[in-house]
């Protein structure tokens, strides 16, 4: 890893099992573009992609051909030549076992090798694509602003491009499972019409994206209300099976299977309503009566936290936010931050930190509420001797 991105082999668009980089680096450029557009009054036409079993039909002697342009040494491509040989799988049912069959295609899966190689296999994808290209691993997304029929047709040759890398390269397209989402603010915009292997793609009004749901508006209700769901559907469970535990018992259970849900890419989809506020708070408000075994109902429920040492769940996010652009800001992920973030032209000696980055301005609470926007505003506030800490740890805790 560490040689393929000091030789910058990898493209910047791909976010998987890079250091620096995970669905929220992702997440956080791919909201941006189509918040930022869509605050414009731009359309966006976004098609996901799904690849047939990806990990696993990777041919290892095409494969083999591709580490060849990496200009590793023999012996390394020998090795990895080796390490692919001569794998063997078999089925076993009842105490029964099949006989062992060769293996001629995939990467080994769970191995720390596997991975890599597949980084190194789709890598290539995106050459010549003219539109904004992201990958996590085999998760893939092409968008592109449209202003006319032309961005349409670069979409589609592009949609072509990546038909024909995959013919090329022995890679299946999983077209039934392959979702077009256009992202506009005229839900009686005609739609268009994209195709791979000369089948439409199913157009949809919403989209489950490296865990988050999209809507053709970029709102956030139905995702919040899928997270609160899942988070309740655990909670439940915790309670009813371990009724008699500690509080230390409980409140470990919560926080790792619980609050985890509810942390999930929540730097992005962050409410500013207060409603939305409210009806996440309420599913850590019945994790505290629960860990704490206080079920008065006249019991304050924010006394009941406090005791338990829990912010509330908006306080979290709010920090959640900050920790990850301070990462951004002192260089530690994958993003660019000459690209998000600016120097602003007027500051205050007086009333700024020295930090200041320009903030954006924006005509939607969409564009607002997204993570750069509302964050940006967030860190000009601090403190200059918040801002200066360049430990993440650090600053986290200080918050």
């Amino acid at each position: 890893f560490d040689y393929l991105e000091s030789c910058k082999f990898l493209a910047p668009s791909q976010h998987g099992f890079r250091r620096g980089r995970s669905c929220n680096t992702q997440l956080a450029e791919f909201q941006h573009y189509i918040s930022k557009s869509l605050d414009s009054n731009t359309n966006v036409d976004a098609i996901f992609l799904d690849f047939r079993k990806a990990f696993d039909t990777v041919p290892h002697h095409l494969l083999l051909k591709k580490l060849v342009s990496l200009n590793i040494t023999n012996n390394i491509q020998k090795w990895i030549k080796n390490y692919l040989s001569d794998r063997e799988q078999c089925v076993v049912l009842n105490g029964s076992k099949s006989l062992p069959i060769t293996v001629s295609s995939g990467v080994p899966q769970g191995s720390v090798l596997g991975p890599l190689l597949f980084l190194i296999y789709i890598n290539d994808i995106v050459t010549d694509i003219q539109s904004p290209i992201k990958l996590f691993a085999d998760d893939c997304v092409v968008y592109r602003q449209i202003y006319s029929t032309m961005d349409i047709e670069i979409l589609q040759s592009d949609l072509d491009k990546i038909e024909h890398w995959c013919d090329k390269w022995k890679m299946s397209l999983n077209i039934g499972k392959c979702n077009y989402l256009s992202f506009t603010k005229n839900v009686s915009r005609s739609p268009a019409s994209y195709t791979i292997k000369n089948a439409i793609i199913r157009r949809v009004s919403d989209c489950k994206y490296l865990g988050v749901n999209f809507t053709q508006s970029l709102k956030w209700h139905n995702h919040i209300d899928y997270t609160i769901a899942k988070a309740s559907k655990m909670l439940y469970f915790i309670r009813r099976n371990f009724k008699g535990a500690s509080t230390e018992v409980k409140e470990t259970l919560y926080i790792l299977h619980v609050r985890s849900i509810l942390d999930y890419a929540c730097i992005i989809w962050d409410p500013y309503q207060d409603y939305l506020i409210e009806k996440l708070e309420k599913v850590q408000n019945q994790a505290a009566r629960f860990v704490s075994n206080n079920y008065n109902p006249y019991a304050s429920i924010s006394e009941i936290k406090a005791m338990l040492g829990w912010e509330t769940l908006n306080t979290r996010r709010y920090k959640l936010r900050l920790k990850f652009f301070h990462r951004i800001y002192y260089n530690e992920t994958g993003i660019n931050r000459n690209e998000y973030l600016y120097k602003p032209s007027y500051m205050s000696a007086r009333f700024d930190n020295s930090e200041k980055v320009f903030e954006y301005c924006y005509k939607t609470n969409n564009f607002g509420s997204s993570f750069f926007v509302q964050t940006i505003k967030d860190w000009n506030l601090l403190q200059q001797e918040l801002v200066s800490i360049s430990d993440n740890d650090v600053f986290f805790s200080c918050l």
